[in-house]
């Protein structure tokens, strides 16, 4: 019997959900032991907590990008009576719901920090943008971040599994050395069609000749996020396929 999307997406979720959790957690001792510091040795510089976010940010989304790619290598997902195409949108799915929690902690976190810690640096921050024209404005920042990580976790998941189907028809597959060379050359060819296609279509989009003003900079997200989500697409395509071929190789 197939399982259900649910029951798959359950496990996934809850072991992310963990991990942002854990960051969240090291986040929050970092920052009170830091002003702690702070106080007892009467430090008067300002700490920004911008940092803070940036770099919990960046820890998390690779974070689950790693624990994205090991459900196609561990047996324990692999073996599941699942197809490829539910195995995948799961594995997507809570990828997608696991940085949804990561950005809301961290926003949470930054107006958590900022009532309790105030600085003038941050407090400048929150104080420039908060017009109606730059909550519309972040919004759109905030979509085009959310398509552009799903870009690059699609995109790793089409190199890895490209990586691994082309190591299959080597010989001396499984020495590191192979390995490494392969991941490179299979990048560098990766990345030429990628390039060219991204540069072309933006360029057919008129995306060459836009000014500096706040309409072209709008557009040219718009622009952006269009391709990023033809991009998420294409690596969709791909990434069903050479699963399906590694059930194949497999059975």
């Amino acid at each position: 019997m197939m399982s259900s999307l649910g029951r798959v997406s359950k496990g996934l979720l809850k072991n992310r959900f963990k991990l942002i959790s854990l960051i969240f957690g090291v986040q929050i001792l970092i920052l009170l032991v830091v002003q702690l510091w702070k106080f007892f040795t009467h430090v008067s510089k300002i700490t920004s907590f911008t940092g803070y976010v940036f770099i919990a940010m960046v820890v998390g989304i690779v974070m689950i990008a790693i624990a994205n790619e090991r459900v196609y290598l561990t047996d324990k997902y692999r073996l599941i009576p699942i197809n490829d195409g539910t195995l995948y949108s799961s594995n997507m799915l809570t990828s997608f719901l696991s940085l949804i929690y990561l950005i809301v902690g961290e926003l949470l976190f930054y107006i958590a920090a900022n009532a309790f810690f105030p600085n003038d640096y941050d407090q400048f921050m929150i104080r420039s943008f908060n017009s109606t024209q730059q909550y519309l404005f972040k919004s759109e920042v905030l979509l085009t971040f959310i398509l552009g990580v799903l870009v690059v976790w699609t995109g790793v998941t089409a190199l890895h599994l490209l990586i691994n189907w082309v190591n299959d028809f080597l010989p001396f597959r499984n020495q590191n050395f192979v390995k490494a060379i392969v991941a490179v050359i299979v990048v560098w060819l990766f990345m030429i069609p990628f390039n060219y296609i991204t540069s072309n279509v933006l360029r057919i989009m008129g995306i060459n000749g836009m000014d500096n003003s706040f309409a072209a900079v709008t557009r040219v997200m718009y622009l952006s996020m269009a391709m990023m989500v033809i991009w998420i697409a294409i690596f969709t395509v791909i990434n069903l396929y050479l699963l399906n071929k590694k059930s194949e190789t497999t059975n």
